[in-house]
């Protein structure tokens, strides 16, 4: 994992060119803070990341959404820390967010999309509505919730095509570790 101390500038490739020629699927990490200011981070540094198509809009509110649910409903909101990541898979973009875990796992309440009254529970409605897929893994100690989204067919709207303006060495340590 690459750690970061929470500024726009962090930023590291995970993926590598496998062996024997196969398809290269790149990927960023980004360490981000249990705060509710870095959901702006986020945002700008997926803008600045992935090219401006309509699916980098949809990519980014499923990332934030996610991200909202990490900083508050476990312990990364609560001075821990949160991953985001991004994985280009040709058809489809998968972004993940890994948190620090709770006692319970992600979950829809009811029909959330007709309670007008609640602030809460809208999320991952919203995140399923914008996927082609979602998944979750992980345990109390820490869960990654993913969701893929589609990707145009434009060659110059991949995310592949978009300049790597944010590699940082990956020997960065975690501040207060």
């Amino acid at each position: 994992m690459v750690h970061a101390n929470g500024s726009a500038r962090h930023d590291a490739k995970a993926g590598r060119p496998p062996p024997g020629g196969t398809a290269f699927r790149p990927s960023r990490r980004r360490l981000f803070r249990g705060e509710e200011r870095e959901l702006q981070r986020v945002r700008a540094w997926l803008a600045g990341l992935l090219p401006d198509c309509p699916a980098r809009d949809d990519l980014v509110s499923v990332a934030v959404e996610l991200g909202t649910n990490a900083i508050r409903h476990t312990l990364s909101g609560r001075g821990g820390w949160f991953t985001v990541e991004v994985t280009w898979l040709g058809p489809a973009v998968r972004v993940a967010v890994t948190d620090d875990g709770a006692a319970t796992g992600p979950h829809m309440n009811g029909d959330a999309m007709s309670d007008g009254d609640s602030d809460s529970g809208r999320g991952l409605v919203i995140v399923r509505a914008l996927s082609a897929r979602t998944g979750v893994s992980g345990s109390h100690f820490g869960r990654t919730v993913w969701a893929e989204i589609p990707w145009g067919a434009d060659p110059a709207a991949t995310p592949a095509a978009a300049p790597d303006r944010c590699a940082v060495p990956a020997a960065n340590p975690r501040p207060g570790r």
